[in-house]
């Protein structure tokens, strides 16, 4: 009962109701007491009077199916379009019920979306949205720096509902008044207008709400919503490993055809990179093979996740050893980098070591199978004429691999979780002896060392 009244006490048109509602509860109870001793002895008739003012002053029954905030009453999902590269702005804050946090799309996602899923059941009456980022903060009106949105299309099932300019000049939360029943909608970003820090091209909201009848759907205990990048069901598309590398990345039926399509696509632009008139001369093919050293993957093939070996790809700039997983779709080339080497790198006093530390299955809140993949490098360095470059540096990133719409595996990442730089062991001073390249992670001496893990949104992330 006291849910429900809150609830509805979010509707202006209903302030006065929920006043006498509140009021109604003890009076009703203190009856229901009354009658319990009066059963015991003659009933005493009330004045006419008496009972026609009670009669007037009592309120209609609240409504069975009282207006709600939906997203933090019964079973909801929001999706964004993108995350931001940061460590602070997370898409839970479009939800957290607080101004002074939002969600912020990736740099350039101007144009970006908003989605949610609400029970079937439902009846949306009203959806609420800032048009920024309600804070003021060490560094200034966050609302007045960032682009804050002028105009929406809100959909839903795919057809659209109405268009709706929001206010730029208005900090709270803005109203479109809709009466649709449950189901997937979507708001899409048509125009926004820039802040006073023109390098910041990111949308930001501050705080989401959905109203309206929950038409019998359960109460979520949780009273958060689901929250997901990319998609509602937490799929997204996948990006290619490099912005350089125009070849597809899968899924492919075999190994050896994902190797003759990146053959194909990527043999002409090394040769033009490289046409042999400088170190070191022409990059001869095959371009893709399997790599015969690279570290051990059987941690890595669980989950969703059927097979996971590393190959070899040359770039334009560089040659790389990347993660293949194979899916129930085929084989996919991912950005999980065991090792890479620039083409015109003689290697000259410096010494690698790299391999997979380990991996975990862990899931996101809408119920998919992630990977989380940690592989630790030691780069050796001598003779170096920056003394602070010499030693033993080791680095610890964190992946985190999924599979996304298309049955492709996408990994994000990578993630930089831990970092050490060491001068050589007293004595050693061969940089071929082998000791130098073991990695024990516990007695590294790393430097703030954190564990990866995923947001709700399924997002990676350094842990708490």
């Amino acid at each position: 009962m006291l849910r429900a009244a809150w609830a509805y006490s979010q509707d202006p048109m209903n302030a006065r109701l929920l006043v006498l509602v509140l009021v109604l509860v003890p009076v009703l109870g203190c009856r229901e007491k009354t009658r319990g001793v009066a059963s015991e002895r003659p009933a005493i008739d009330a004045s006419p009077l008496v009972s026609a003012a009670v009669a007037s002053a009592s309120p209609p029954p609240p409504p069975s199916d009282p207006i709600v905030d939906l997203l933090h009453t019964v079973d909801c999902t929001v999706a964004v379009s993108s995350k931001v590269e940061n460590p602070h702005d997370f898409p839970e804050h479009l939800v957290d019920g607080k101004p002074e946090t939002a969600w912020n799309s990736k740099t350039g996602d101007l144009n970006g979306f908003i989605e949610f899923r609400v029970p079937a059941s439902a009846r949306v009456t009203r959806v609420e949205l800032t048009a920024g980022f309600d804070k003021v903060g060490p560094k200034g009106d966050l609302f007045a720096m960032n682009h804050r949105i002028t105009k929406v299309r809100l959909s839903r099932g795919g057809t659209v509902v109405k268009e709706v300019d929001l206010d730029p000049s208005k900090r709270s939360l803005q109203a479109i008044d809709v009466d649709e029943p449950g189901g997937d909608f979507r708001l899409d970003v048509l125009a926004t207008q820039p802040g006073t820090e023109k390098a910041w091209r990111e949308l930001a909201v501050s705080e989401l709400r959905v109203w309206g009848r929950a038409g019998g759907a359960p109460e979520n205990p949780a009273h958060l919503p689901k929250v997901a990048i990319g998609a509602l069901d937490g799929t997204r598309s996948h990006a290619k490993p490099a912005k350089t590398d125009p070849a597809p990345v899968g899924p492919f039926g075999t190994i050896e055809d994902l190797c003759k399509t990146y053959d194909r696509v990527m043999t002409p632009l090394i040769d033009l990179a490289f046409p042999g008139d400088r170190y070191p001369g022409k990059i001869e093919g095959p371009h893709c093979a399997e790599d015969t050293v690279a570290a051990a993957t059987a941690t890595i093939a669980q989950g969703p996740f059927k097979s996971a070996r590393f190959v070899r790809f040359d770039g334009v700039e560089e040659q790389r050893s990347l993660l293949v997983l194979e899916t129930a779709s085929g084989f996919s080339r991912t950005n999980v980098e065991l090792w890479s080497r620039f083409h015109d790198d003689p290697g000259c006093l410096h010494g690698s070591h790299h391999e997979v530390e380990d991996a975990r299955l862990v899931q996101t809140s809408t119920g998919q199978d992630v990977v989380i993949v940690r592989v630790l490098d030691r780069d050796v360095r001598w003779a170096q004429l920056d003394p602070t470059l010499q030693g033993l540096t080791t680095t610890e990133r964190a992946y985190a691999c999924r599979v996304d719409a298309k049955g492709a595996a996408t990994c994000d990442g990578p993630l930089i979780t831990a970092r050490a730089h060491q001068g050589f062991p007293s004595g050693m001073v061969d940089p071929s002896d082998a000791r130098l390249y073991v990695i024990d992670v516990t007695k590294t001496p790393w430097t703030s060392r954190r564990e990866p893990s995923l947001g709700p949104a399924g997002d990676l992330r350094l842990a708490p």
